[in-house]
């Protein structure tokens, strides 16, 4: 028996974070709630420019390592380095126009990176936390600026940044009170995030 009516596919493949946010608006256009989808896209979209709003006058971009994978170590793409680079961070390696990159851990041990967010894909803290032994077991690990200067934290990338969805949204605004803590705040939601060697919050 077929379907009454011909179903109407829509691909979501979305490599930004401002592709998230139109694929919504796609979607309320396809299913006839293109005014609650604006509703929602609006809100995002207004967030996003204020995290980008407040942090492009930062006096420092610190260098920032993103962790996707441990085992072999991995960085995050498309739009994690665009987080990064909207919350204020200079990515260590990475780009919004390519994907998920194998890093060669020499040069990341080379490139000293400043801030380390630890992501894996997938991944929530507490599981993201089992492979910490694998990162702090390599050589040179104690001698990263983001390990000496308390500057690790670990995401629930599973929640929000390995999947393309809204709370990406979220994921960004996370990123931006790990990376500039010193002008944001309040934007991590409870069990979120939490920072390796102390209280999230602090800056020293």
């Amino acid at each position: 028996m077929g379907l009454a009516k011909e179903p109407e596919v829509l691909s979501l493949d979305p490599l930004h974070i401002a592709d998230v946010v139109e694929d919504l608006n796609r979607i309320g256009r396809a299913t006839g709630t293109e005014a609650k989808a604006a509703e929602i896209t609006e809100g995002l979209t207004a967030r996003i420019e204020a995290v980008a709003e407040r942090a492009k006058d930062v006096d420092k971009q610190p260098s920032v390592l993103h962790v996707e994978w441990a085992d072999p170590v991995m960085c995050g793409g498309h739009w994690v380095p665009e987080m990064v680079d909207l919350a204020g961070g200079t990515n260590s390696f990475g780009d919004k126009d390519t994907g998920t990159l194998k890093l060669d851990w020499d040069e990341v041990v080379a490139s000293q990176p400043e801030v380390i967010i630890m992501m894996q894909c997938g991944f929530d803290v507490k599981r993201a936390l089992e492979d910490m032994p694998i990162m702090t077991a390599k050589d040179g690990w104690a001698s990263l600026p983001a390990v000496k200067n308390n500057r690790v934290y670990v995401i629930d990338a599973g929640a929000y940044t390995s999947r393309s969805g809204p709370r990406l949204v979220t994921g960004l605004e996370i990123m931006a009170e790990m990376i500039h803590p010193e002008i944001f705040s309040g934007m991590i939601p409870e069990a979120a995030a939490l920072r390796l060697f102390g209280d999230l919050t602090k800056t020293g």
